[in-house]
Order: C-alpha cells, then sequence, then structure tokens
C-alpha cells in the first residue's frame, strides 16, 4: 500500500507543520520555544509511534467506518481515501520450448472480481512470434506457415483468439530460434508485458469502468490487479489539488475519448503553470530543473507516406467514308489492356449482322474496317493506373439522301466492342458514298505512392556526447537501459487508399522512437567549498554567541570578512535517548527428554524482557501487566548482551561436534 502510506506521511506532515507554525510564530523566541515544545509533545502523543500512527492515520485513510480527528480532537471527518480492490484478476504464464517458441501460454481470469479465478484459457498452438495486439504462430523454430491472431473478449469478459491478417496486428516482433538464441528468456519481461497489455486491452474494450491498480512479474508469469471503479471520498475540501481531481465518469470516458487525455493534460499543466504554489511550477522552475534540461533529448524518425492522384487524358477525332449505302456502326475494339482499335462497319438495312459490303481499305476481323490504333502509354509497375473513361462518338452522317445521325457509347460502362450505329440509313447512291464524323475520349487515373523519411534524430545521432538510451520500432522495444534487447520487429503492411484503388505497402519498420542521454550534468560546488572551507574551520561557540570568518565570491573576486550570530538560551541537554527497562513474566511450556523445562530452571519463573523509549514528560510507557526494572535513564545493556552472545556460543560448541572429538572453548 505503497499509496496510502505516502499519503499518510503527507497528511500528518500537513498537520503537524500547521500545527506548529501557528504556535511558533505567535510570539517572540521563548513563546516559540514554548509553543514548539507544546505542539510536538501533541504531536508525538497522537503519531509519535507505530501504534498511534496506525490508529490515527492510516486507519482514518482506508477504512470507512474510522474518522480522522483534528490534532486537538475536536471534530472528526471522513478521510477515505481508497476504493474497494480486487485480488488478482488476471495471470498470464508463459512456458518456453525449446525451439524458441512458447510452447504454452496460459492466461487466468477472475470474471467476477471475488478473488478467484473462474475462467482459464490455454493458446492451443505454439507462439513464434508476439505482438501488441495479438500472436503469430508458425512451423516451430521456424518462420515457416504462419498464422496470425489477435486478442478478442466476448460480452462476458472470457479471453479468446480471432484469425487475422498481418496487417491487423501491430508491433509484432519474433522469439524463437529462427531470428535468435535465447530471445525468451533475455526478454521475458518485455514478452510478458506485451501479451498481458494486448490481453487487458481486448477485455477492457468490453468494460471501461474496470481499472488496473498494480502490476507484477517474475520471469514467466505476469500478475494483473484490478477493480471496478466507484466513488472515492475527498479527504479535505481546502486541498485544491484533490477538489479538482477529474470524477469517474470523467476518467473513465479517456478510454474512448483518448484525445481528451491529452487536452486535459495540456490544461492542467497550463493551470498549474502560473500558480507559484504549485508542485509543477516549483519543480519546473527550480535550478536543478535549469541545470538537466536538455540532458535527455526525445525524437522519432517517421516514414512519411503520401498517394498522388494524377489524371491523363488521350482523344482525337476525324472522319471516315463508307464504301456502301447502309447503315454505319462503329466501336472501340480492346486488343490488350493498353491497345485499342477505332473500327467501323457498313451493313444492309437488317442491322449489324445482315449482308454488308466488305470494302477493300484496312479491314479488321469479322469485317470491321479499323479507322485508327489508339495505344495507350505502358503502365508504369510502381503506380496504380486505371481506365476510367473510354467514349466513342458517331455523328453528322452526310451523302445523298442521309439523314443526319448521331450516337455514343462508354466501353468502360457497356464494354468494349459495342457498336455505336446510324439513326438511320441511307438510300442507295451508286458511286457516292455516305461520309461520318468520328471521336474518341479515353481517360486513365494513376495513383503515384510516395515516401519521405523524416529524421528527427540525425542531430543527436551524430553528436558524440549522446547515447541511445532508448528505442521503440513499430511498438517493439529494441533498446532499453543504454542496451539493445535483441527484439526486432516484423515488416509490416498498411494500407494507402487513393482514387483508384488501395496501395498495400509493406516495410521493416514504419516509426522509430528514441531516446538519448547527452553530455553530462554541469553542476559546479568549487565556489561553494572554497566558502565552506573558510567558514568551518573558523568557528567560535561563545555560548551567547558564534563567531566565524567568511569568504564570498562577488562580481569583482572573493571578499574576505568574518560574522556573529546571537544563540539564544540553551536548556540542557541530555546525553543519551532516556530509555526504561521492562519484564513480563512468561509462561513456558517446553519439555525436554528430562522433563518439564520449569522443573530444570532455578528459579522456576522465566520473563521476557523489553526496553521501550521514554515519552517527552521522562516517563516509561510499560505495557499492561509489565515491571520496570530500569526506569528512564541512560541505559548501557552492553555487558548483559555480551555474555548472552557468549552463553549461546558456548552451548553452540558444547552440543555440536562432528567429529565425535571435545574441543575447547
Amino acid at each position: 500500500m505503497q499509496l496510502a502510506k505516502w499519503s499518510a506521511n503527507t497528511v500528518a506532515s500537513s498537520l503537524c507543520l500547521t500545527f506548529i507554525t501557528g504556535a511558533v510564530l505567535a510570539g517572540g523566541y521563548e513563546d516559540g520555544k514554548s509553543g514548539g515544545t507544546a505542539s510536538a509533545r501533541n504531536v508525538l502523543s497522537r503519531f509519535g509511534s507505530k501504534d498511534t500512527s496506525n490508529l490515527n492515520i492510516s486507519q482514518p485513510m482506508t477504512s470507512p467506518t474510522k474518522l480522522m480527528q483534528t490534532m486537538d480532537g475536536s471534530r472528526s471527518f471522513q478521510a477515505n481515501i481508497t476504493s474497494p480492490a480486487s485480488a488478482k484478476f488476471l495471470e498470464v504464464f508463459i512456458q518456453p520450448g525449446g525451439t524458441g517458441d512458447l510452447q504454452r501460454i496460459v492466461v487466468s481470469q477472475d470474471l467476477d472480481t471475488n478473488g478467484a479465478f473462474d475462467n482459464v484459457h490455454t493458446i492451443p498452438r505454439p507462439v513464434s512470434g508476439v505482438c501488441g495486439n495479438g500472436y503469430i504462430a508458425c512451423d516451430p523454430g521456424t518462420w515457416n506457415h504462419c498464422r496470425y491472431f489477435k486478442w478478442a473478449a466476448g460480452p462476458d469478459g472470457k479471453l479468446a483468439e480471432a484469425s487475422a491478417s498481418i496487417t491487423d496486428l501491430g508491433g509484432c516482433y519474433c522469439i524463437n530460434q529462427s531470428c535468435g538464441s535465447n530471445l525468451v528468456w533475455s526478454n521475458s519481461s518485455v514478452i510478458l508485458q506485451d501479451l498481458g497489455g494486448g490481453i487487458v486491452n481486448a477485455i477492457h474494450n468490453g468494460n471501461t469502468a474496470f481499472t488496473i491498480t498494480n502490476v507484477s512479474y517474475d520471469l514467466t508469469t505476469i500478475d494483473y490487479f484490478g477493480r471496478v471503479t466507484g466513488s472515492t471520498t475527498t479527504a479535505a475540501g481546502s486541498i485544491s489539488s484533490l477538489t479538482s481531481s477529474p470524477t469517474i465518469g470523467t476518467l473513465t470516458g479517456y478510454y474512448s475519448n483518448w484525445g481528451g487525455l491529452t487536452s486535459a493534460r495540456d490544461n492542467a499543466a497550463m493551470a498549474q503553470s502560473t500558480d507559484p504554489q504549485s508542485l509543477y511550477y516549483l519543480i519546473s522552475n527550480s535550478g536543478a530543473a535549469a541545470q538537466a534540461s536538455g540532458k535527455r533529448s526525445s525524437c522519432t524518425i517517421t516514414r512519411n507516406s503520401t498517394v498522388e492522384t494524377t489524371t491523363r487524358t488521350i482523344n482525337d477525332s476525324g472522319t471516315g467514308q463508307a464504301c456502301t449505302d447502309h447503315l454505319i456502326f462503329i466501336q472501340v475494339h480492346k486488343v490488350s489492356d493498353y491497345d485499342y482499335q477505332l473500327q467501323y462497319i457498313d451493313s444492309g438495312p437488317g442491322g449489324l449482322g445482315a449482308a454488308h459490303h466488305n470494302c477493300g481499305d484496312n479491314p479488321g476481323g469479322n469485317g470491321w474496317h479499323v479507322l485508327k490504333d489508339v495505344v495507350l502509354p505502358p503502365p508504369d509497375p510502381n503506380r496504380l493506373e486505371k481506365l476510367m473513361q473510354a467514349n466513342l462518338t458517331l455523328s453528322s452522317i452526310t451523302g445523298p439522301g442521309c439523314n443526319s445521325g448521331s450516337g455514343s457509347v462508354d466501353g468502360i460502362v457497356n464494354g468494349f466492342d459495342s457498336p455505336v450505329q446510324t439513326s438511320t440509313a441511307c438510300p442507295a447512291s451508286g458511286a457516292q458514298s455516305p461520309t461520318f464524323n468520328w471521336g474518341y475520349y479515353f481517360q486513365l487515373k494513376t495513383d503515384q505512392y510516395n515516401e519521405g523519411v523524416d529524421d528527427q534524430c540525425a542531430t543527436l545521432e551524430s553528436d558524440s556526447s549522446c547515447r541511445l538510451q532508448s528505442e521503440t520500432v513499430d511498438g517493439v522495444q529494441t533498446f532499453t537501459n543504454f542496451n539493445s534487447t535483441g527484439l526486432s520487429p516484423l515488416p509490416s503492411c498498411r494500407n494507402f487508399t487513393g482514387e483508384v484503388a488501395t496501395n498495400t505497402i509493406c516495410r521493416a519498420w514504419w516509426q522509430k522512437k528514441r531516446t538519448y542521454v547527452c553530455g553530462s550534468q554541469a553542476y559546479d560546488f568549487s565556489a561553494i567549498g572554497t566558502r565552506f572551507g573558510t567558514v568551518i574551520p573558523s568557528v567560535t561557540d561563545n555560548i551567547t554567541s558564534l563567531n566565524f570568518d567568511d569568504n564570498t565570491l562577488t562580481t569583482t573576486g572573493w571578499s574576505a570578512s568574518n560574522g556573529s550570530i546571537t544563540l539564544p538560551g540553551r536548556d540542557p541537554s541530555l546525553t543519551c535517548e532516556q530509555a526504561c527497562k521492562t519484564r513480563l513474566p512468561k509462561t513456558d511450556t517446553q519439555v525436554t527428554v528430562t522433563g518439564d523445562v520449569t522443573d530444570m530452571r532455578n528459579p522456576a519463573t522465566s520473563y521476557d524482557f523489553f526496553y521501550r523509549v521514554c515519552d517527552q514528560d521522562n516517563h516509561c510507557p510499560a505495557g499492561p501487566g509489565e515491571e520496570i526494572v530500569k526506569d528512564c535513564q541512560c541505559i548501557n545493556e552492553f555487558a548483559e548482551a555480551a555474555t548472552i552472545i557468549q552463553t549461546l556460543r558456548v552451548a553452540g560448541k558444547d552440543t555440536i561436534c562432528t567429529t565425535g572429538n571435545r574441543k575447547p572453548l
């Protein structure tokens, strides 16, 4: 209960300082002396021992039925600062195999937070890689035939895993022998925290009111302790840092609105930065903070990716002449993905498929004539391209007796080889053949994936005075405490969507977060040492005054001087801490082979002895039934202690004789 212990100390210190300050500042030296003495007596009477501290601080702060009292005992108030906590609610156990894979992972859960596990889930396959939200299972000891799984939990909180793809997982790294030796044992704490963190996150998705209160782990197990958040009582309305604490609803709401947590943090820092009494202000503006600034620096190396979409158009138009006097059809014929033909055909009155005339000018397949070859630019292997439009128009049919007709078709919508025909046929006209206007319009869109690396760590990395303290690559801890962990992230893929399609890009890493420690703190205490070396040896205690030589550093150099401090009257001081010795009769029922111990001891009565510190009134605080052997004084029991130790030593040598021969004492 570190929180309770810290809180108890803090409250006790605050109460004591407030009470003593009020008394000490009431008058002059003698008034301050008497006030301080009275305050100290009061404080020691309430908090001067382990039992009184527990009774007056720890119990009121941890029990809803025990009230805290003011220093004079005149008022009582509720000061409970804890909420109901469960026992261990989640345990993750790992067992590495000889191939470096996790041969066994067992997850035990306390679903109803009653202190007992009621659901045990065993992963049904060896685990070859660990991710921030799941795991990877491959052939043991290899990285072959890998399958991917993501942690999940049902409405009841029971853990499960669902099949996934590599793009569904994040922060993955290999742990078996195909990636290195002894990786699990060397990084078990990191692996346990990544496994446990992913599992807890899946469980937390179902119940945001369930919070983690403590985490502990050893070489093969990580334990999570938690509670269902409830109401917490504010200890004192006058303490602004407590009354301004967020409510339980606000805190649990951060899980789904994590952006609000950043905003709340910034608002709190801004509010305290202008308050000279706040801890944030005092620490930020302290000399130590100024000296330490710049020593530890964090930076990132980020792979920035974008998709740029461009549009290209290819179009042309012209005229054609048919060698017949019937219907005219025109179409775009797809030869290949980037090769097209503009074709026409003339047909009999029956329409397409009826008898038609085969003119001799560049005939295509099945009697179609090629008006124009359209060859699009070849595709770029680094880009995604798509033909968005392929429009064909036929218009302005002219000739003796022809009615002007028109038509159009979109090859993308209707399919290629979809003919466009004139609206009416032209009558027979002998040698005079009708003419027509044609046109086409192709539109292509291209997705260009662009990538760049924003290296914010280059300056720190090139600085010889800087050392890499820690590094996280895509959520995988690769460097910690100035040493490599031996872990490395697996290549991962991300989707980038443009106007054409979705680009799936795979890279060895996407972001690196680093912390460097540069140089050393330059504290210069030489001037203090010089002054210290002058003052301390020269101090003279004249009972009523304290005289000394001084040497101070000014803007023009060192300046020698001397000083004197008037001393107040002194009370006689004790040479030791006053203590007393008590004894309490002891009932001894031990037996040996020769009988009851009381039959062997002379006298038969035995005692337990206690040494107790006397109170401020020089009174021995003997316990119930205790007899005072020595009253408050400077007790020196060294001779008795030495005798007891020697007796035990001699008794041991007398009873232990491993060689069978007696040994001298």
